[in-house]
């Protein structure tokens, strides 16, 4: 018997029932993208599965419960390619892990696999009947059916959990809210989740660089965002299908650019800050003054989007209106940087761009790619380097600081 084709949702969950109850003995082939599974069967039950996916090998699996090192794992890994045989065999003759836990982890990764088969939205499938060489292979013994019940009481449960983290994109920080340790309650694998939460990495890495699958990570977030440990950082979508326009993602970058040279600056100048910036708008000449004419940062970004919004309008002259607002936030904060400059001196000039820089590669690495993205980073990092040369920030003499009183002269 060979049965091919598309699936999408449960379809393959039917395909799964159906290999099960005629008993079939041979290998269903999965693929998802560059994703591929293989399952195999003997008279119905599934013995065995592989799959492309890192998180679902043995060796990983292993390693990422403590179980084995990973100078010992390494070590097995190049013994297990050189001699042609099977790393769980490896393993055990080196007497880092039993018989037993082989079995225990073998079957724990096949289960891996299934659910992860069953989470896949579509693909293509093949099945072929084939007699299997079970020859030097670790077999278990899993009833599809089971699998199948619990993979569907995941998926529903799943969906409520994304209720509250829709995005595998969404990045998480700590909430500050919880003053101490000793007032944590939590278990090793929330522990494990919370150590990579930073500020920096998506839902989907997180669950990459865990080793958990997706429904267990899905089940701490939930745990603890709902107990405010940890909040979202706003996301930032270039694609901004849902925002007229597109310009919401290009305000939420320069709102951060203008918040990290606020937080640097607020402390010396105090609420004199806010006519740090209208002193640099009025800098701005021709169109871009026109565009920034109502814009401020410590204006909500609703607000400021709508201001924007309404500006862009009254330019409809220009061609490419998001290349052109890119390009007049940079000039808007080239002229913020040099009059701070100006005012408090080199060093906290340094400490406002070395921020920057680390807004700019949190936009390039986490972000999705666009062309805004790529001219955003680029003509930032063009006034970075400008300002730079301007104030010879590069460890020279620093120019004398003329005072926050000159700002006023």
């Amino acid at each position: 018997m060979n049965l091919q084709g598309d699936f999408e949702g449960l379809t393959l969950a039917s395909i799964l029932q159906l290999l099960c109850n005629d008993q079939k003995t041979g290998v269903l082939t999965v693929t998802s993208g560059e994703e591929e599974s293989r399952v195999f069967f003997e008279q119905g039950t599934i013995i065995y599965a592989s799959s492309s996916l890192k998180e679902s090998r043995l060796g990983f699996l292993i390693r990422n419960d403590g179980v084995i090192s990973a100078e010992q794992l390494e070590r097995c890994l190049s013994l297990a390619r050189e001699e042609g045989v099977h790393l769980g065999k490896i393993m055990v003759e080196k007497g880092y892990i039993s018989q037993d836990i082989l079995k225990k982890y073998n079957t724990k990764q096949v289960e891996a696999i299934l659910y992860n088969l069953l989470f896949w939205k579509k693909g293509k499938f093949e099945y072929k009947d084939t007699r299997l060489d079970l020859k030097g292979m670790i077999v278990t013994q899993l009833n599809p059916m089971r699998l199948i019940l619990e993979a569907s009481r995941r998926i529903d449960e799943l969906s409520v959990l994304k209720q509250s983290i829709p995005s595998d994109r969404q990045v998480f920080k700590m909430s500050g809210k919880v003053q101490s340790n000793e007032e944590i309650k939590l278990n090793a694998n929330e522990w494990r989740i919370l150590s990579l939460i930073d500020g920096t990495r998506t839902v989907r890495q997180i669950i990459t660089e865990s080793g958990y699958d997706e429904f267990a990570v899905y089940k701490i977030f939930y745990s603890v965002v709902s107990s405010g440990l940890i909040e979202q950082e706003e996301e930032i979508q270039f694609d901004d299908e849902e925002i007229p326009n597109g310009y919401s993602a290009i305000l939420t970058v320069f709102n951060d650019i203008f918040q990290s040279i606020k937080k640097n600056i607020v402390d010396e100048l105090g609420d004199r800050s806010y006519s740090l910036f209208e002193e640099s708008k009025s800098k701005l000449i021709g169109d871009t003054r026109d565009l920034f004419k109502d814009y401020h940062p410590d204006v909500h970004k609703n607000t400021n989007l709508q201001t924007i919004n309404a500006a862009l309008k009254n330019l409809d002259h220009i061609e490419n209106q998001k290349e052109f607002l890119i390009s007049g936030f940079a000039e808007y904060c080239s002229q913020v940087l040099k009059r701070t400059g100006e005012i408090l001196g080199v060093q906290p000039l340094i400490k406002i761009l070395d921020d920057i820089e680390k807004v700019l590669e949190y936009v390039k690495k986490y972000q999705t790619g666009s062309k805004e993205k790529n001219k955003i980073v680029n003509d930032m990092r063009n006034v970075i380097d400008a300002v730079r040369s301007k104030f010879n920030t590069g460890g020279k003499k620093e120019k004398p600081k003329k005072g926050i009183f000159s700002f006023f002269s």
